[in-house]
Protein backbone atom coordinates (compact mmCIF):
# COMPACT_ATOMS: atom_id res chain seq x y z
CA UNK A 1 0.00 0.00 0.00
CA UNK A 2 1.30 3.43 -1.00
CA UNK A 3 1.30 6.57 1.13
CA UNK A 4 0.47 9.20 -1.73
CA UNK A 5 1.88 12.48 -1.03
CA UNK A 6 -0.06 15.22 0.81
CA UNK A 7 0.16 17.36 -1.89
CA UNK A 8 -0.40 15.33 -5.02
CA UNK A 9 -3.97 13.86 -3.99
CA UNK A 10 -5.85 16.73 -2.42
CA UNK A 11 -7.62 17.96 -5.05
CA UNK A 12 -8.74 14.62 -6.16
CA UNK A 13 -9.49 13.60 -2.94
CA UNK A 14 -12.21 15.71 -2.36
CA UNK A 15 -13.66 14.38 -5.81
CA UNK A 16 -13.14 10.77 -4.45
CA UNK A 17 -15.47 11.57 -1.47
CA UNK A 18 -17.92 13.72 -3.14
CA UNK A 19 -18.23 11.85 -6.65
CA UNK A 20 -16.99 8.49 -6.42
CA UNK A 21 -20.20 6.86 -8.06
CA UNK A 22 -22.33 10.11 -8.73
CA UNK A 23 -25.50 8.17 -9.56
CA UNK A 24 -24.95 7.06 -5.89
CA UNK A 25 -25.31 10.35 -4.71
CA UNK A 26 -28.80 10.54 -3.89
CA UNK A 27 -29.67 6.90 -2.18
CA UNK A 28 -25.84 6.20 -0.80
CA UNK A 29 -25.15 9.73 0.39
CA UNK A 30 -28.53 9.51 2.24
CA UNK A 31 -27.79 6.45 3.92
CA UNK A 32 -24.37 7.46 4.99
CA UNK A 33 -25.64 10.44 6.41
CA UNK A 34 -28.10 8.93 8.09
CA UNK A 35 -25.23 7.24 10.17
CA UNK A 36 -22.97 9.96 10.93
CA UNK A 37 -26.61 12.29 11.44
CA UNK A 38 -25.83 14.71 8.38
CA UNK A 39 -27.87 16.38 6.49
CA UNK A 40 -28.31 14.16 3.06
CA UNK A 41 -27.18 17.29 1.21
CA UNK A 42 -23.38 16.40 0.20
CA UNK A 43 -20.59 15.30 1.45
CA UNK A 44 -19.36 16.08 4.95
CA UNK A 45 -16.27 14.15 5.31
CA UNK A 46 -13.23 15.78 5.59
CA UNK A 47 -11.13 15.89 2.96
CA UNK A 48 -7.05 14.67 3.20
CA UNK A 49 -5.13 18.02 3.85
CA UNK A 50 -7.80 20.09 5.04
CA UNK A 51 -7.84 20.81 8.58
CA UNK A 52 -10.74 20.21 10.80
CA UNK A 53 -13.09 23.32 11.00
CA UNK A 54 -11.62 24.83 8.11
CA UNK A 55 -14.95 25.88 6.28
CA UNK A 56 -13.25 25.83 2.58
CA UNK A 57 -11.46 23.88 1.11
CA UNK A 58 -8.15 25.80 -0.97
CA UNK A 59 -6.76 23.60 -3.33
CA UNK A 60 -9.02 25.09 -6.15
CA UNK A 61 -10.97 28.19 -7.07
CA UNK A 62 -12.44 29.51 -10.28
CA UNK A 63 -14.06 32.17 -11.77
CA UNK A 64 -17.57 32.52 -14.24
CA UNK A 65 -16.62 33.50 -17.42
CA UNK A 66 -19.14 36.33 -16.78
CA UNK A 67 -17.04 37.24 -13.43
CA UNK A 68 -20.64 36.97 -11.10
CA UNK A 69 -19.68 33.89 -9.64
CA UNK A 70 -17.22 32.31 -8.06
CA UNK A 71 -16.38 28.53 -7.01
CA UNK A 72 -14.62 26.23 -4.45
CA UNK A 73 -15.00 22.89 -2.55
CA UNK A 74 -16.45 23.67 0.70
CA UNK A 75 -16.67 21.21 4.07
CA UNK A 76 -20.10 20.28 3.51
CA UNK A 77 -20.04 20.55 -0.59
CA UNK A 78 -19.49 22.83 -3.56
CA UNK A 79 -19.75 26.20 -2.58
CA UNK A 80 -21.24 28.91 -5.31
CA UNK A 81 -20.60 32.56 -4.34
CA UNK A 82 -21.99 35.82 -5.73
CA UNK A 83 -19.31 37.99 -6.68
CA UNK A 84 -21.80 41.24 -6.34
CA UNK A 85 -22.24 40.86 -2.72
CA UNK A 86 -20.14 38.02 -1.58
CA UNK A 87 -23.10 36.13 -0.66
CA UNK A 88 -22.89 32.05 -0.31
CA UNK A 89 -25.75 31.51 -3.29
CA UNK A 90 -25.36 27.36 -2.59
CA UNK A 91 -23.58 24.93 -1.32
CA UNK A 92 -24.24 21.94 -3.63
CA UNK A 93 -24.07 18.02 -3.25
CA UNK A 94 -20.21 16.42 -3.63
CA UNK A 95 -16.82 18.21 -4.67
CA UNK A 96 -14.94 18.34 -7.88
CA UNK A 97 -11.18 18.27 -9.35
CA UNK A 98 -11.60 20.69 -11.99
CA UNK A 99 -14.57 22.45 -13.74
CA UNK A 100 -15.09 23.55 -17.43
CA UNK A 101 -14.41 27.23 -18.78
CA UNK A 102 -18.31 27.67 -19.31
CA UNK A 103 -19.25 25.59 -16.00
CA UNK A 104 -21.18 23.08 -17.72
CA UNK A 105 -19.07 19.86 -16.57
CA UNK A 106 -18.02 19.22 -13.37
CA UNK A 107 -15.10 16.43 -13.11
CA UNK A 108 -14.72 13.87 -10.65
CA UNK A 109 -12.70 10.85 -10.14
CA UNK A 110 -14.42 7.39 -9.99
CA UNK A 111 -13.80 4.44 -7.63
CA UNK A 112 -11.55 2.67 -10.13
CA UNK A 113 -9.36 6.06 -10.72
CA UNK A 114 -11.36 6.53 -13.99
CA UNK A 115 -12.27 10.64 -14.91
CA UNK A 116 -15.61 11.11 -14.26
CA UNK A 117 -17.09 14.18 -16.79
CA UNK A 118 -20.69 14.99 -14.87
CA UNK A 119 -23.20 17.88 -15.66
CA UNK A 120 -23.16 20.70 -13.84
CA UNK A 121 -26.72 21.01 -13.30
CA UNK A 122 -27.97 17.60 -13.21
CA UNK A 123 -24.81 15.71 -11.34
CA UNK A 124 -25.45 12.98 -14.11
CA UNK A 125 -22.18 11.49 -15.63
CA UNK A 126 -21.70 12.02 -19.51
CA UNK A 127 -18.39 10.72 -19.68
CA UNK A 128 -16.39 8.19 -18.11
CA UNK A 129 -12.97 8.41 -18.88
CA UNK A 130 -10.76 5.09 -18.11
CA UNK A 131 -6.88 4.59 -18.33
CA UNK A 132 -5.14 5.64 -15.44
CA UNK A 133 -3.60 3.23 -12.60
CA UNK A 134 -6.05 2.58 -9.70
CA UNK A 135 -3.37 2.35 -7.65
CA UNK A 136 -4.15 1.76 -3.48
CA UNK A 137 -3.12 4.63 -1.71
CA UNK A 138 -4.14 5.30 2.17
CA UNK A 139 -4.89 8.68 2.76
CA UNK A 140 -5.85 10.56 -1.32
CA UNK A 141 -6.91 9.43 -4.31
CA UNK A 142 -4.65 7.67 -7.73
CA UNK A 143 -5.97 10.65 -9.61
CA UNK A 144 -3.35 13.57 -8.80
CA UNK A 145 -5.06 15.92 -10.92
CA UNK A 146 -7.71 16.80 -13.87
CA UNK A 147 -7.61 19.71 -15.96
CA UNK A 148 -9.67 20.75 -19.32
CA UNK A 149 -8.16 22.86 -22.29
CA UNK A 150 -9.68 26.56 -22.52
CA UNK A 151 -12.32 25.73 -25.39
CA UNK A 152 -13.75 22.83 -22.82
CA UNK A 153 -12.93 20.16 -26.36
CA UNK A 154 -10.06 17.98 -24.08
CA UNK A 155 -9.57 17.01 -20.95
CA UNK A 156 -6.17 15.85 -19.17
CA UNK A 157 -5.46 13.44 -16.30
CA UNK A 158 -2.90 12.06 -14.16
CA UNK A 159 -1.82 9.41 -11.67
CA UNK A 160 0.31 8.73 -8.76
CA UNK A 161 2.81 6.90 -11.14
CA UNK A 162 3.04 9.34 -13.70
CA UNK A 163 0.88 8.80 -16.43
CA UNK A 164 -0.88 11.56 -18.54
CA UNK A 165 -3.99 10.79 -20.44
CA UNK A 166 -5.81 13.40 -22.71
CA UNK A 167 -9.32 12.70 -24.01
CA UNK A 168 -11.91 14.36 -26.25
CA UNK A 169 -14.82 15.39 -23.85
CA UNK A 170 -17.20 15.11 -26.77
CA UNK A 171 -17.28 11.01 -27.44
CA UNK A 172 -14.23 9.96 -24.36
CA UNK A 173 -11.79 8.84 -27.14
CA UNK A 174 -8.00 9.34 -25.19
CA UNK A 175 -6.41 11.57 -27.58
CA UNK A 176 -3.05 10.86 -26.05
CA UNK A 177 -1.37 9.39 -23.32
CA UNK A 178 2.35 9.64 -21.82
CA UNK A 179 4.37 8.10 -19.15
CA UNK A 180 6.37 10.15 -17.17
CA UNK A 181 9.47 9.49 -14.82
CA UNK A 182 8.02 11.26 -11.90
CA UNK A 183 5.13 12.34 -9.73
CA UNK A 184 2.75 14.60 -11.47
CA UNK A 185 0.92 17.58 -9.31
CA UNK A 186 -0.74 19.78 -11.63
CA UNK A 187 -1.45 20.22 -14.77
CA UNK A 188 -1.73 22.99 -17.65
CA UNK A 189 -3.45 23.35 -21.11
CA UNK A 190 -1.83 26.46 -23.43
CA UNK A 191 -4.63 28.67 -24.96
CA UNK A 192 -4.46 27.03 -27.87
CA UNK A 193 -5.08 23.73 -26.42
CA UNK A 194 -2.07 22.21 -28.54
CA UNK A 195 0.37 21.87 -25.41
CA UNK A 196 -0.26 20.40 -22.37
CA UNK A 197 2.18 21.22 -19.01
CA UNK A 198 3.18 18.91 -16.73
CA UNK A 199 4.54 19.68 -13.07
CA UNK A 200 5.44 17.86 -9.69
CA UNK A 201 8.39 15.60 -8.47
CA UNK A 202 10.11 15.38 -11.61
CA UNK A 203 11.09 18.23 -14.03
CA UNK A 204 8.48 20.32 -15.22
CA UNK A 205 7.54 18.60 -18.76
CA UNK A 206 5.66 20.42 -22.06
CA UNK A 207 3.82 18.01 -24.26
CA UNK A 208 2.27 18.01 -27.09
CA UNK A 209 -1.47 16.88 -26.61
CA UNK A 210 -1.95 15.38 -30.19
CA UNK A 211 1.07 13.22 -30.22
CA UNK A 212 2.37 12.99 -25.91
CA UNK A 213 5.51 14.05 -27.60
CA UNK A 214 7.42 16.26 -25.12
CA UNK A 215 8.24 19.31 -26.82
CA UNK A 216 10.68 20.76 -23.59
CA UNK A 217 11.60 19.93 -20.33
CA UNK A 218 12.65 22.36 -18.04
CA UNK A 219 14.71 22.17 -14.93
CA UNK A 220 13.79 20.70 -12.23
CA UNK A 221 10.97 21.97 -9.89
CA UNK A 222 10.23 21.18 -5.87
CA UNK A 223 7.05 20.23 -5.53
CA UNK A 224 4.77 22.64 -6.39
CA UNK A 225 0.86 22.66 -7.88
CA UNK A 226 1.74 26.37 -9.49
CA UNK A 227 1.95 25.82 -13.30
CA UNK A 228 -0.06 28.35 -15.29
CA UNK A 229 0.20 29.86 -19.10
CA UNK A 230 -0.48 33.40 -19.84
CA UNK A 231 -3.47 33.64 -21.68
CA UNK A 232 -1.60 35.17 -24.35
CA UNK A 233 0.58 32.10 -25.07
CA UNK A 234 3.64 33.57 -24.68
CA UNK A 235 4.90 32.62 -21.04
CA UNK A 236 4.42 29.88 -18.76
CA UNK A 237 4.95 30.06 -14.89
CA UNK A 238 6.52 27.10 -12.67
CA UNK A 239 8.36 26.20 -10.09
CA UNK A 240 12.01 27.14 -10.87
CA UNK A 241 14.99 25.03 -9.62
CA UNK A 242 15.20 26.20 -5.83
CA UNK A 243 11.11 26.38 -5.45
CA UNK A 244 11.10 30.14 -6.74
CA UNK A 245 8.16 31.42 -8.99
CA UNK A 246 10.16 31.01 -12.47
CA UNK A 247 9.01 32.46 -15.38
CA UNK A 248 9.97 30.97 -19.03
CA UNK A 249 9.43 32.47 -22.62
CA UNK A 250 7.60 30.52 -25.31
CA UNK A 251 8.04 28.59 -27.98
CA UNK A 252 12.03 28.18 -26.58
CA UNK A 253 10.92 27.82 -22.92
CA UNK A 254 14.22 30.14 -21.92
CA UNK A 255 14.39 30.94 -18.54
CA UNK A 256 13.45 34.64 -17.90
CA UNK A 257 12.74 35.28 -14.33
CA UNK A 258 12.81 34.27 -10.89
CA UNK A 259 11.53 35.70 -7.80
CA UNK A 260 14.11 34.60 -5.55
CA UNK A 261 12.94 34.06 -1.74
CA UNK A 262 10.00 32.85 -2.78
CA UNK A 263 8.64 29.69 -2.80
CA UNK A 264 5.73 28.73 -4.96
CA UNK A 265 2.21 27.11 -4.25
CA UNK A 266 -0.19 28.43 -6.72
CA UNK A 267 -0.37 31.49 -9.18
CA UNK A 268 -2.61 32.65 -11.51
CA UNK A 269 -2.21 34.97 -14.88
CA UNK A 270 -3.81 38.51 -15.11
CA UNK A 271 -6.35 38.62 -18.36
CA UNK A 272 -3.78 40.90 -19.82
CA UNK A 273 -0.74 38.57 -19.19
CA UNK A 274 1.28 41.74 -17.61
CA UNK A 275 0.57 40.80 -13.70
CA UNK A 276 1.37 37.22 -11.50
CA UNK A 277 -0.28 36.60 -8.16
CA UNK A 278 1.06 33.89 -6.72
CA UNK A 279 1.12 32.18 -2.96
CA UNK A 280 3.80 30.83 -1.12
CA UNK A 281 4.15 27.59 0.85
CA UNK A 282 5.78 29.35 4.07
CA UNK A 283 3.28 32.05 4.72
CA UNK A 284 0.01 34.00 4.43
CA UNK A 285 0.56 36.44 1.60
CA UNK A 286 -0.63 36.69 -1.66
CA UNK A 287 1.61 38.54 -3.73
CA UNK A 288 1.59 40.62 -7.45
CA UNK A 289 4.37 40.24 -9.50
CA UNK A 290 4.83 42.09 -12.55
CA UNK A 291 7.89 41.45 -14.26
CA UNK A 292 9.85 43.48 -16.60
CA UNK A 293 9.33 40.77 -19.05
CA UNK A 294 6.00 41.12 -18.78
CA UNK A 295 5.61 44.86 -19.51
CA UNK A 296 4.04 45.67 -16.25
CA UNK A 297 3.47 48.73 -14.84
CA UNK A 298 4.76 47.81 -11.44
CA UNK A 299 8.47 46.43 -11.03
CA UNK A 300 8.46 45.78 -7.15
CA UNK A 301 6.22 43.01 -5.91
CA UNK A 302 3.04 44.05 -3.86
CA UNK A 303 2.07 42.04 -1.08
CA UNK A 304 -1.47 41.82 -0.07
CA UNK A 305 -2.14 41.28 3.49
CA UNK A 306 -5.19 40.01 5.25
CA UNK A 307 -5.33 36.11 5.52
CA UNK A 308 -4.62 34.55 8.66
CA UNK A 309 -4.34 31.15 7.37
CA UNK A 310 -1.63 30.33 4.16
CA UNK A 311 -3.86 30.43 0.82
CA UNK A 312 -3.46 28.69 -1.64
CA UNK A 313 -5.49 28.73 -5.02
CA UNK A 314 -5.57 32.09 -6.45
CA UNK A 315 -7.89 33.57 -9.38
CA UNK A 316 -8.41 36.79 -11.70
CA UNK A 317 -12.09 38.19 -12.38
CA UNK A 318 -12.09 38.18 -15.55
CA UNK A 319 -11.81 41.68 -16.31
CA UNK A 320 -8.75 41.74 -14.31
CA UNK A 321 -9.91 44.38 -11.49
CA UNK A 322 -10.13 41.60 -8.79
CA UNK A 323 -8.29 38.75 -7.46
CA UNK A 324 -10.21 36.13 -5.34
CA UNK A 325 -7.59 33.93 -2.95
CA UNK A 326 -8.53 31.25 -0.59
CA UNK A 327 -7.28 29.79 2.69
CA UNK A 328 -8.91 27.08 4.52
CA UNK A 329 -9.54 28.98 7.34
CA UNK A 330 -10.34 32.39 5.95
CA UNK A 331 -12.27 30.74 2.86
CA UNK A 332 -12.48 33.79 -0.61
CA UNK A 333 -10.73 37.05 -0.13
CA UNK A 334 -11.76 39.57 -2.71
CA UNK A 335 -8.57 41.88 -3.25
CA UNK A 336 -8.95 45.41 -5.60
CA UNK A 337 -5.86 44.44 -8.19
CA UNK A 338 -4.92 48.32 -8.76
CA UNK A 339 -4.63 49.73 -4.73
CA UNK A 340 -4.05 45.92 -3.37
CA UNK A 341 -6.67 46.80 -0.92
CA UNK A 342 -9.16 43.68 0.51
CA UNK A 343 -12.27 44.46 -1.32
CA UNK A 344 -14.58 41.60 0.60
CA UNK A 345 -14.58 38.41 2.25
CA UNK A 346 -17.07 36.16 0.67
CA UNK A 347 -19.48 34.48 2.88
CA UNK A 348 -18.78 31.67 5.03
CA UNK A 349 -20.21 28.61 4.50
CA UNK A 350 -20.95 26.27 7.92
CA UNK A 351 -18.66 23.79 9.10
Amino acid sequence: MTEARARAPRRATASLLGLVVAAALAGCADEADDERGGTGTGSESPVAGSVPGSPVLPDDLSVSQDGSQVLADCWRGICRWDTADGTLAEVGDGSHVAISPDWSLIAGVGDDASVLLLDTASREVVQELPGLRDQEVTDGSPVTDVAFSPDGSLVAGADLEGRVAVWSVEDGAEVSSVETDGDVFALAFSPDGSRLATAGGAPTRVLDVATGDEVAALPRSADSSGLVWSPDGRWLAASGPDGAPALWRTPDFTLVEQLAGNHLEQAAFSPDSRTLALTDTEDATVRLWSPPALGGERRAVRELLGHTDAPEAVVFAPDGATLYSVAGRDGVLAWDVRTGELRRELELPET
